[in-house]
């Protein structure tokens, strides 16, 4: 079965499921308000299930791909709080200065949907200061625990969950 895009939904749908990805409503909440949507034999679940990730699916690059090069790198924090760990990925054949990104994960134990929905105020400001730094554009899902205002004020240009 073909995966399904934003463009095949109801602008209102995909409203209503934001709300539910961020903790606006519960999930019976959603499937209660995404009902009307259901048609067809389609039911409010069946639209829950289409409109969720596919982790499964996201490999677009196999490991081996000769392409790529890849590496775990551990280096001593620009700050000096210790040693911080990173995944590096790069063209196989690159030469010069490369653009970054910068994939901060919080540790899984710490958020159920696999975000950083727990990254503090303080350690935002430290990540987005050093991509300010670095001339690094800040975009991503933004952590329960920051206000907008703090988002906004620290540069973040996209917000996606």
């Amino acid at each position: 079965m073909q995966r399904l895009t934003a463009a095949d939904f109801d602008q209102e749908l995909l409203i209503l499921f934001d709300a539910y990805v961020h903790g606006g409503i519960d999930r019976r909440g959603f499937l209660d308000r995404a009902q009307k949507f259901a048609v067809g034999g389609v039911t409010a679940s069946m639209l829950l299930a289409s409109l969720s990730p596919n982790f499964a699916a996201a490999q677009v690059v196999p490991r081996d791909d000769k392409r790529i090069k890849t590496e775990m790198l551990t280096y001593a924090s620009p700050a000096g709080h210790g040693t911080m760990k990173g995944y590096l990925a790069m063209p196989a054949n690159a030469a010069g200065k490369l653009p970054g990104v910068l994939v901060v994960r919080a540790p899984p134990e710490i958020s159920l949907n696999g975000k950083p929905d727990r990254l503090s105020p303080g350690a935002y400001r430290g990540l987005t200061s050093e991509a300010r730094r670095l001339g690094m554009p800040i975009e991503g899902h933004v952590p329960l625990a920051l206000s907008p205002d703090l988002v906004i004020t620290s540069g973040q240009r996209l917000i996606d969950h």
